[in-house]
Order: C-alpha cells, then sequence, then structure tokens
C-alpha cells in the first residue's frame, strides 16, 4: 500500500515537473514569434493580427501550468520570518491549515473553468482577436492548472499527515526549501 501511494505521488510530481519543459518550449515558441511580429511590424509596417491573442493567452498558459510546479518544488508564497522557527511538525500543521485554503482555489478553479469550457463550446464562441480561436480551447487551462495544483497539493497533505504521525518523510518531491 506504502509503496503503490509513493509511486502515485512520484507520478503526480513528475506530471507536475515535466510541465516546466513544456511550457519552455512555449515560452520560446511565443518568444520567437513575437519577435517575428515586431520585425513584420516596425520593418515592414504589416503586423500580425494574432500577436496580442498570442501574448495574452500564452502568459495565462505558462501562469497555469506552472501551479503545481511551484507547489512541488516549494517555490510558493509564505511568510518564512515565521515559518522558519516552526518545527518540522509545526510547519506541516501550518501547511495542512493553508492547504484547506489550497483545495477551495483548486476546486473554484476547476469548477469554474469547466463551467466556462463547456459554455464557450456549447455556444461555439470563437475569440475576437486576430487568431479567431474556440475560446473553449483557450479557457481549458483553468480547470487543468487548477487539477494540477489540486493534486500535487494532495502530495503535499499525504506527505504532512504522514511526517505528523510518523516523524518521517514519505516521499520527497525535492523542494526547494
Amino acid at each position: 500500500m506504502k509503496r503503490s501511494v509513493i509511486m502515485i505521488m512520484d507520478g503526480i510530481t513528475k506530471l507536475n515537473k515535466s510541465m516546466v519543459w513544456i511550457m519552455g518550449v512555449l515560452i520560446a515558441v511565443v518568444s520567437i514569434l513575437l519577435f517575428v511580429d515586431v520585425l513584420l511590424r516596425y520593418f515592414f509596417s504589416s503586423p500580425t493580427a494574432w500577436a496580442f491573442d498570442l501574448s495574452t493567452w500564452s502568459t495565462g498558459i505558462i501562469a497555469f501550468g506552472l501551479g503545481g510546479y511551484a507547489l512541488a518544488m516549494g517555490y510558493h508564497v509564505r511568510i518564512d520570518l515565521f515559518f522558519e522557527r516552526f518545527s518540522r511538525k509545526q510547519k506541516c500543521f501550518v501547511d495542512l491549515i493553508s492547504a484547506a485554503f489550497l483545495f477551495l482555489m483548486a476546486i473554484t478553479l476547476i469548477w469554474l473553468g469547466m463551467d466556462y469550457v463547456i459554455h464557450y463550446y456549447q455556444i461555439d464562441a470563437m475569440s475576437s482577436g486576430g487568431m479567431g480561436m474556440p475560446l473553449w480551447i483557450q479557457w481549458l487551462i483553468v480547470p487543468v492548472g487548477g487539477a494540477l495544483i489540486g493534486l500535487q497539493g494532495l502530495v503535499k497533505v499525504i506527505n504532512d499527515i504522514y511526517i505528523i504521525i510518523t516523524g518521517k518523510e514519505l516521499y520527497d518531491a525535492g523542494e526547494g526549501r
């Protein structure tokens, strides 16, 4: 049982860590495309219609896509001035309390994000910008990002509970802290 739980925790963490590479490639591609747009705009007076949509939506995709990674690596926001003074078990208790808010946020992102995705799919809504992309595709990152954060939060909660009970770590996600 313990081994299966560790394998699932490892799979979730690896999924979130792989998002760094996926988002890195996206950033590189978007940077090149926006550079081409700048060249076309300033040297040929021929801007592209899709550059604004591309930059806006790719920023959202990158932010939502990397939330789970930030949680896995311990890069999320906390007040270290107080937190660092706590014992390991006290840190786990504080993290469990904050996990309730994390899950509330993740569930909200999944729930409302899926509402938008389904709504935009049903009415066949398209973006009004130059890309003319279906809006449901653009909004899909919201519930996906919520799921990535929520799953990584589950890994953290399981590990924190295990530490509180046994005093030992069940799984090391390679956190930065």
